[in-house]
């Protein structure tokens, strides 16, 4: 057989198991969730709840209101198109869960595709085979949380700008990565390590990529506001509003600290999320921006020490140190990361990939499993399981920024050509 048709056919067989996976995963949550409504309320995961969240956006656009202006809503402009294509084409509830997981199915396609193609057309077939089953595993394991949530449309948007933008095509890069943030923010730091490369070499790339990702945002915002008014300034605050998550690398020390001190470390829910209440958690939560940006310069800085090699390789560690140092790390963010270290090469992509395992069992022994219940309860077992998933995180990420660039796998950014010759 020739290598393309074992490529295809390999692209194929994961398609084939990944159907099966959210087919599953669907008909066990069904199952499960009507067993523990008749002990009373059952949603494993939450994810027929996140459904008839995205649902109920949709509808309100069916009713004959606008997005944003009429009501508001947490997410970027361009998540709105996501909750209703699917709305658009069926009327009932149940039939809005199976076309919306549809959708995300798609998404994850294209994911498989991009992974099976990144490594370009002389790589061997194995490597491939080995990518997608590592790709497999993570989703498999934190499958709910892949079909209930929205993640895999701005991951492959992510996974797909920074593919593009370090292999040679700065402005296709620039344009999803811009896509990507009016969808969900975080595809937008990908661009970090790419402007430490357009900034030294401005000659030749002419800071392409920037000026398509910066154009590329202001189109989006002017729709944006053209389409919400002054309201959008609305969905922008919701986020500044909320406070420090109970998920999250600082909020997970706090409630370990508070055990410790046989002191329990108070919690809220709001925006739809559990945190720490203001008195604990409101000056930590106001510093972890400065954090959050600091850890991106460290990443840049880093990439600039590399040789600026590797650029899938910093996009992830720019992703990564987003996750870990924001104000909130809820369990799905962990799909982000999932192509972006199925990639990686070598004997430190081999390790990486191994860590970011035990960071996928964590956080599924969390959430959806009965880990986050334990940790609302104080229970020491489940914040070590918690701070254990946030200390692996951290590993990874220092192994990212850190490892030689000799040792990761065989994507390279045109940076690979010496400092002299123009790329």
């Amino acid at each position: 057989m020739t290598r393309d048709f074992k490529l295809i056919a390999c692209i194929l067989c994961a398609i084939a198991v990944h159907a099966v996976i959210f087919v599953a995963t669907d008909a066990g949550l069904r199952a499960a969730n009507a067993a523990l409504k008749a002990h009373g309320p059952g949603d494993v995961g939450s994810v027929e709840w996140s459904h008839r969240y995205y649902y109920d956006y949709a509808s309100e656009a069916l009713a004959g209101k606008d997005p944003y202006r009429d009501f508001a809503i947490e997410y970027p402009v361009l998540s709105y198109p996501l909750f209703l294509i699917p709305r658009l084409l069926v009327s009932d509830f149940e039939s809005y869960r199976f076309a919306f997981e549809a959708e995300m199915f798609l998404f994850d396609v294209a994911a498989i595709v991009l992974i099976a193609r990144h490594g370009g057309e002389k790589e061997e077939v194995r490597t491939v085979a080995r990518r997608l089953g590592w790709y497999t595993l993570y989703c498999f394991l934190l499958a709910p949380l892949v079909i209930g949530r929205f993640e895999l449309a701005p991951m492959v948007l992510a996974f797909a700008a920074a593919q593009w933008w370090f292999s040679g095509r700065a402005i296709l890069g620039g344009i999803t990565a811009g896509l990507g943030t009016l969808m969900k923010i975080f595809p937008g730091v990908v661009a970090a390590p790419a402007l430490v490369w357009e900034a030294s070499r401005l000659g030749t790339t002419r800071a392409r990529g920037m000026k398509a990702l910066l154009a590329t945002l202001a189109a989006g915002v002017a729709c944006w506001f053209l389409l919400g008014g002054r309201r959008v300034l609305e969905s922008l605050g919701y986020h500044a509003g909320r406070g420090l998550e109970i998920e999250s690398l600082f909020g997970g020390a706090l409630f370990l600290a508070g055990t410790i001190s046989r002191s329990k470390t108070p919690w809220v829910f709001d925006h739809n999320a559990y945190h720490l209440s203001s008195e604990w958690g409101a000056r930590l939560a106001f510093l972890t921006f400065p954090v959050q940006a600091t850890a991106l310069l460290l990443v840049m800085w880093a990439f600039r020490r590399s040789g600026m090699a590797e650029g899938v390789r910093f996009s992830a560690a720019a992703v990564l140190a987003f996750i870990v140092f924001g104000k909130v790390l809820s369990p799905q963010y962990m799909i982000w990361l999932f192509p972006f270290v199925a990639v990686l090469g070598g004997r430190t992509g081999s390790v990486a990939r191994k860590i970011f395992l035990m960071v996928c069992v964590t956080t599924a022994m969390i959430y959806p499993g009965p880990g986050f219940p334990m940790v609302l309860d104080h229970q020491a077992g489940a914040m070590l399981l918690l701070n254990l998933r946030n200390g692996l995180l951290l590993w990874l990420l220092a192994m990212l920024i850190y490892c030689p660039a000799e040792e990761l796998g065989p994507e390279r950014h045109p940076s690979d050509t010496p400092a002299e010759v123009a790329p």
